[in-house]
């Protein structure tokens, strides 16, 4: 499995506890957006100490295929992360399938980042894991997320009632979905 992955304008990493600084500080800059989206992550995720708990967890299950994770840097500064795209609850033989979630930095938002990163990693586990279908769940008024995710080939399947809770509510979410073979 490739843990770095360089594309015209970006570096894809694998991190491991050892940068649990720069991803805080990631999140950090962005939680007002992420919080509008993302699950309830507790008091403590703001903490080096959680971050780095969740590095050692994700690497952990990275060495057993069950996820991988990239940290998106630019070339040009290569220091600071600027997203995350994640492939979550990775399944084979029989599924061939995964959850692919993503997030930018608010400064580096359309900028195509996020389509080049996907464009390079999706591939990636296609051949090296063998992974067939990989789902995208997007909240239905975050329209630019949906765009993105279209341009990328995947197609609207539905909407998963009661889905997640996300600010105390559960909430319902689309499903998207791109076959690797088409």
């Amino acid at each position: 499995m490739k843990f770095e992955i360089e594309t015209e304008r970006l570096l894809l990493r694998v991190l491991t506890k050892q940068q649990a600084e720069k991803v805080l500080e990631f999140y950090c800059r962005n939680r007002d957006i992420f919080e509008k989206y993302e699950p309830v992550m507790g008091n403590d995720f703001y903490t080096v100490a959680h971050q780095r708990k969740i590095l050692d967890f994700e690497y952990q299950n990275i060495m057993k295929l069950s996820m991988l994770r990239y940290w998106i840097f630019e070339k040009n500064n290569p220091n600071q992360i600027i997203g995350t795209v994640s492939f979550r609850n990775i399944v084979k033989p029989i599924y061939e399938s995964c959850t692919v979630g993503y997030k930018m930095d608010r400064e580096h938002i359309n900028k195509g980042y996020c389509t080049e990163a996907l464009n390079a990693t999706i591939p990636v586990l296609a051949h090296e894991l063998g992974i067939h279908r990989f789902e995208a769940l997007i909240l239905p008024d975050n329209d630019p997320s949906i765009h993105m995710i279209e341009k990328l080939g995947f197609k609207y399947e539905g909407i998963l009632r009661d889905k997640i809770i996300i600010g105390g509510e559960r909430l319902d979410h689309c499903m998207y979905a791109y076959l690797a073979d088409n």
